[in-house]
């Protein structure tokens, strides 16, 4: 099946928006960058908006399904929660938080349509997490599932788009990390708590 030509052009954009932010580029650049003219660009898109919303919503796509296949993987609920936080952090760093606050700035119909598909995505995942660990005995069977997967995307954006806390995924990465040992602890059974300290106990 031959690839759709748009997904190298959307890959290629969102690098350029990574490196220069959003607002710096023009339709101009990316035509240059991809060694195309305008007149085939705008084959493609219809304006700089349009490339924006394209480039958002594919770089989405693509990360919520790498996140999904990669969490998969790991059959015992505690070591996915950990596979997720690791894409996390390594989203926060190929992406960082200025894309986002550019979105919301200048894309305001594009960064909703992000956040709404992010909480779906987040929840969902996090419901399914919750299910799978109370079956595995590691989760309490007195978890409110619907509410405890609510706490835990708050708490998770709430880490990822503090403006407060700059630019360095550093620090964001280390909030998240202990925020998911509070996430556990505060729900794990006795079979779960030893798991998780086994864990620790072999990285350190």
């Amino acid at each position: 099946m031959e690839q759709d030509p748009r997904h190298s052009i959307l890959s290629r954009t969102m690098e350029l928006f990574q490196r220069f932010g959003i607002r710096a580029i023009n339709m101009d650049d990316v035509a240059r960058e991809l060694a195309m003219s305008k007149k085939t660009l705008y084959t493609f898109f219809s304006n700089k908006g349009d490339l924006v919303d394209q480039a958002a919503k594919y770089i989405f796509a693509s990360k919520s399904k790498q996140f999904m296949e990669q969490a998969s993987l790991y059959e015992n609920a505690i070591d996915e929660l950990f596979e997720v936080q690791r894409i996390q952090e390594e989203v926060l760093k190929n992406y960082g938080t200025r894309l986002l606050f550019a979105l919301k700035k200048y894309h305001p119909e594009t960064y909703e349509w992000m956040m709404n598909a992010r909480r779906d995505m987040m929840i969902e995942t996090s419901t399914a997490n919750l299910q799978r660990g109370i079956s595995q005995k590691l989760y309490r069977e007195d978890l409110n599932v619907e509410r405890t997967a609510l706490i835990r995307y708050n708490t998770m954006v709430g880490i990822m788009e503090d403006p407060q806390m700059g630019d360095d995924p550093a620090p964001r990465g280390e909030m998240l990390h202990y925020s998911l040992l509070l996430h556990i602890r505060s729900i794990a059974t006795a079979q779960g708590l030893a798991y998780l300290q086994e864990l620790q106990s072999s990285k350190s």
